[in-house]
C-alpha cells in the first residue's frame, strides 16, 4: 500500500480518538495569561508521540531588544489587563518596565510548547504553528453549552477555542502522529508549535523566532476551513482618540450669544466624519482598510456639556497597504491625518488638539502564492478532498509576525470557520478537523518525506476510498 494512503488510513482508522483529543484539550479552558492547562495536555501528547520537547518562557526583554518594530506587551484574558498600556507611536519594555503592570503581565508559568520530530537531515523542513489561548467565554448564560464542556453534537464540537484555534493544534498534532505512527521515515524535520499569547500581542511565536526555530516553510494552522487557504495575514493596529470639551449646565451653554458649553462629544463626531474620509480615500482603488469605532464614553450628566470624550477603535488592513512596517507607519499616518483635517475644520479642536494614543498593533505579510509550498498544500489538499482547495483572506495571525521575520513562505491552512472565532456557541465541524488532519499529513510527507515515497493523485485511493 503506498505509504500516503496509509497514513491518510491511520486519519480515518483514529477519527473517534483525533476528536476525543480535541475534546479535551477544548476542556482546558487556556484563556490568555493562563494557558499553562492546555499547554500541559500538549506536552504530555506531545512527549507520547516520541517528539524532542522544549517548554520555555518568551523573555519580553529580548523580544523587545530584538523585535522593537514586532513585540508587543503580553496580554490577558482579564480585561484591565488586555491592552491597558496606551503609548503615542510604539511600545517600548521600559514603559512596561516602568508601569503598574510590570509585575503581572509577564509569562511566568504560560510557557511555548515546541515538539520536534528530526529527519535524516537531507531534506526540506517545516514548522507547523498554532496558539494554545482562547478568548475570555462573554455571558456564559448565552451559550447553549457550557463554553469548556466540548458538547459533540450533529457532527459539530461546541466549545471555546473549537475554531479559534485548537482544532487546528489537533488537526496537525494527529498529521505528525499518522505519519510517525506508520513508521514513516523523513528527511526534513518537523517542528510543531504550540504557542502562548497570540490573541492581542503575538508574542508567543516571536519567542520561538528569538530562540532560533526556522525552516524552509511553515504552516499557520488558523481557520481557513479545511477546504480553503490563505497567503495573506491581515495587519491591525487599535487605537484611542480623546477630545476635550468644556462642561457646563446645558442651561448655560450659550452665553452673551455665544457658545460657552462645549461638548467633547459634538467635537468628536467631527473628528469621526474625518476619519471616516480618510479610510474612503485609501479604499479608493479597492478595500486595503476597514475602520471599527468600536466603543465611545463621554460626559457625565444629560443636563451638562461634556467635559470629555474617548473613541476606542482598530483599523484593519491588508498587505496591499504595506507589508511589515510600512502598512503600520501608512495606517497611523491615515489616522493623523484625519485628526489634523478636523483641526483645520474647528476652531475649538485647532485650540484643543485631540490626543490619539496606541495600544497594540500588527503587521501585514503575503506569502507569494506561486511559492512551493502553496503548491504543495493545494495538491495534498486537493488529494484528500477530490477537488480544488480556494485562497482567502484572514485577518491578523501569527504567520505574519512569522513570514515577515524569517522572510520564508508561511501560509495558512486549518479546519474551522473564522466567522466563529470569539463568538457565542463558538463550534467547529468534525470533518474538518479530520480533513485538515489528512491534509496536512500528505503535505508533511510530500514536503519533508524521501522523494521514494508513492504520491497520491487527485484521482486516486486516498479520495476516492473515503
Amino acid at each position: 500500500m503506498p505509504v500516503e494512503e496509509q497514513v491518510v488510513k491511520w486519519i480515518e482508522k483514529n477519527e473517534d480518538k483525533i476528536l476525543s483529543d480535541l475534546c479535551e484539550l477544548i476542556r482546558r479552558p487556556s484563556l490568555t495569561g493562563e494557558e499553562l492547562c492546555g499547554q500541559e495536555w500538549i506536552m504530555k501528547k506531545w512527549g507520547d508521540m516520541g517528539l524532542t520537547l522544549d517548554v520555555f518562557e518568551p523573555n519580553v526583554r529580548e523580544l523587545f531588544q530584538r523585535f522593537p518594530q514586532y513585540a508587543q506587551y503580553p496580554s490577558s484574558w482579564i480585561p484591565e489587563l488586555d491592552m491597558p498600556l496606551k503609548f503615542q507611536d510604539v511600545c517600548t519594555y521600559e514603559q512596561l518596565a516602568a508601569s503598574e503592570f510590570a509585575e503581572r503581565l509577564t509569562y511566568r508559568n504560560r510557557p511555548n510548547v515546541v515538539g520536534i520530530k528530526k529527519g535524516r537531515g537531507d531534506g526540506r523542513s517545516l514548522i507547523l504553528n498554532g496558539h494554545v489561548d482562547v478568548v475570555t467565554v462573554g455571558n456564559r448564560k448565552s451559550w447553549s453549552h457550557d463554553p469548556f464542556s466540548a458538547v459533540r453534537e450533529n457532527g459539530v464540537i461546541y466549545g471555546r477555542g473549537s475554531c479559534d484555534m485548537k482544532g487546528g493544534l489537533i488537526s496537525m498534532t494527529a498529521a505528525l502522529e499518522a505519519v510517525i505512527s506508520c513508521g514513516v521515515p523523513l528527511c526534513g524535520d518537523v517542528i510543531m508549535q504550540s504557542v502562548v499569547n497570540e490573541e492581542h500581542s503575538g508574542n508567543g511565536s516571536l519567542a520561538c523566532v528569538a530562540k532560533g526555530y526556522t525552516a524552509d516553510a511553515v504552516v499557520c494552522t488558523e481557520p481557513s476551513g479545511s477546504q480553503a487557504f490563505s497567503v495573506v495575514s491581515g495587519g491591525g493596529i487599535y487605537f484611542d482618540i480623546s477630545v476635550s470639551g468644556k462642561e457646563v449646565h446645558t442651561g448655560a451653554r450659550w452665553k452673551d450669544g455665544k457658545q460657552d458649553g462645549i461638548s467633547a462629544i459634538e467635537k468628536m463626531a467631527i473628528v469621526i466624519n474625518e476619519l471616516i474620509g480618510v479610510e474612503a480615500e485609501l479604499n479608493r482603488d479597492g478595500t486595503v482598510v476597514s475602520l471599527g469605532l468600536g466603543h465611545i464614553r463621554g460626559g457625565t450628566y444629560a443636563t451638562s456639556t461634556a467635559a470629555s470624550c474617548t473613541v476606542s477603535g482598530v483599523a484593519y488592513f491588508s498587505p496591499a497597504l504595506g507589508h511589515g512596517d510600512d502598512g503600520i507607519k501608512r495606517v497611523k499616518t491615515g489616522l493623523r491625518r484625519g485628526i489634523t483635517r478636523a483641526c483645520e475644520k474647528d476652531g475649538w479642536l485647532s485650540r484643543h488638539s485631540p490626543e490619539l494614543m496606541f495600544s497594540h498593533y500588527t503587521a501585514a505579510y503575503q506569502c507569494d502564492e506561486n511559492s512551493e509550498i502553496v503548491k504543495t498544500l493545494r495538491e495534498s489538499a486537493a488529494s484528500v478532498l477530490g477537488k480544488e482547495i480556494h485562497p482567502v483572506a484572514i485577518s491578523s495571525c501569527d504567520a505574519g509576525r512569522i513570514g515577515n521575520i524569517l522572510r520564508i513562505p508561511c501560509i495558512i491552512y486549518g479546519p474551522g470557520n473564522m466567522a466563529l472565532a470569539h463568538s457565542v456557541d463558538e463550534h467547529i465541524e468534525e470533518t474538518q478537523v479530520i480533513e485538515a488532519a489528512k491534509a496536512i499529513a500528505l503535505i508533511v510527507l510530500r514536503w519533508c518525506g524521501s522523494t521514494e515515497h508513492s504520491k497520491v493523485s487527485t484521482t486516486d485511493a486516498v479520495h476516492n476510498r473515503a
